[in-house]
């Protein structure tokens, strides 16, 4: 279990700087991000499903739409509006505002999680990492083979 923890997470261009209030990857954990980024170099989902709060700001992101197969951009832009975020949710955040906060109430971990590094301009093309706890990488998948985990 973690308790009041300050990490900072490179992710690319920028960081985001996480605050963490409350861990425990088998019953859940409460985080809050500053996030200071400005384009992710890869596209991520998580090990846990979530519940997050824009507390202040906004940010563009880039998203894997599962029923289409596209890659589809949006504006989280909605303060206080409760998001939910599954665990197969593979995202990117391109861009924050200057003091950009939220809030994510995050459920029990599975066991792993992807990481897409995609390569030159046409995100079709790359490479899937699968991380276990610690990220600690499991698995490289190349091309663009979805995991299983994600589909």
């Amino acid at each position: 279990m973690i308790f009041f923890k300050k990490k900072r997470v490179e992710l690319g261009s920028g960081h985001i700087i996480g605050y963490t209030l409350f861990e425990s990857k088998y019953l859940f954990s409460i985080i809050v991000y500053n996030w200071k980024t400005i384009d992710q170099n890869r596209f991520h989902s998580h090990a846990f499903a979530a519940v997050a709060f824009l507390l202040r700001g906004s940010y563009r992101e880039k998203y894997y739409d599962k029923k289409t197969g596209e890659v589809k951009e949006k504006i989280v832009n909605q303060w206080l509006k409760p998001r939910y975020l599954p665990k197969n949710y593979t995202h990117c955040v391109l861009k924050s505002e200057p003091n950009t906060w939220t809030i994510v109430f995050v459920g029990p971990w599975q066991k792993h999680w992807c990481e897409f590094f995609p390569q030159g301009t046409n995100t079709t093309l790359g490479k899937w990492v699968k991380y276990g706890w610690g990220r600690k990488i499991v698995e490289s998948i190349k091309d663009s083979d979805v995991p299983d985990e994600l589909k």
